[in-house]
């Protein structure tokens, strides 16, 4: 999110300096013409420093924070009953559209600000489904596997384990969602509406 505003903000910036720089180009009556300066010179020179700042900040690479991480390298193959990513999908379009599991992701993010009994409740969800799994790669920020980790989620060493875990507690958050909206009790503006940026 910081980054995706950085380079609007920067982009923006570039095309009004040299917007300013057409205009006072062709105007005799600017404060910069009666200085002695070239107008168009001077833009110049503001763009070239606007680049230079933009670099630097880290909008325009990979340095630091969240920037690194894509779900080409960060997707981890979550165990989900078809009815999950059904329910997950339905979500995201009425929700939060965006990357395949962003549904879910708004669900950890969420876990994230609620205190430890409320997360052991959820993560005790009683399994509505005990077969049928299906690998889906989804992508988790590196910031909500750490969290994960805190609570005692790892990704295993056993080899064929490493996301049985991750893939247990994401079940138990979709049955737990899921369960509440079928008693009456939608959690949906709490998980889905309220923007959080804890990954930013």
């Amino acid at each position: 999110l910081h980054i995706r505003s950085s380079v609007i903000f920067y982009r923006t910036l570039i095309i009004s300096l040299f917007t300013v720089s057409f205009n006072y180009h062709f105007s005799s009556n600017s404060t910069i013409m009666v200085l002695g300066i070239d107008p168009l010179a001077a833009v110049v020179a503001l763009v070239a420093i606007v680049a230079a700042l933009f670099f630097l900040s880290g909008a325009g690479g990979s340095s630091g924070g969240e920037s690194s991480a894509t779900p080409d390298v960060n997707s981890y193959p979550i165990e989900l009953r078809p009815e999950h990513v059904k329910y997950m999908k339905e979500k995201e379009e009425e929700w939060c559209s965006g990357t395949f599991g962003k549904g879910l992701r708004c669900i950890f993010d969420f876990l994230r600000e609620e205190s430890d009994e409320s997360v052991e409740t959820i993560f005790a969800e009683k399994p509505k489904y005990t077969e049928g799994f299906e690998p889906n790669m989804i992508f988790v920020h590196p910031p909500q596997l750490d969290w994960f980790a805190e609570k005692g989620i790892k990704i295993s060493t056993e080899k064929g384990e490493e996301y049985k875990e991750l893939s247990r507690v994401s079940r138990a958050c979709f049955d737990w969602a899921m369960r509440q909206e079928a008693e009456g009790n939608s959690q949906d503006k709490t998980l889905f509406e309220e923007m959080r940026c804890l990954n930013c």
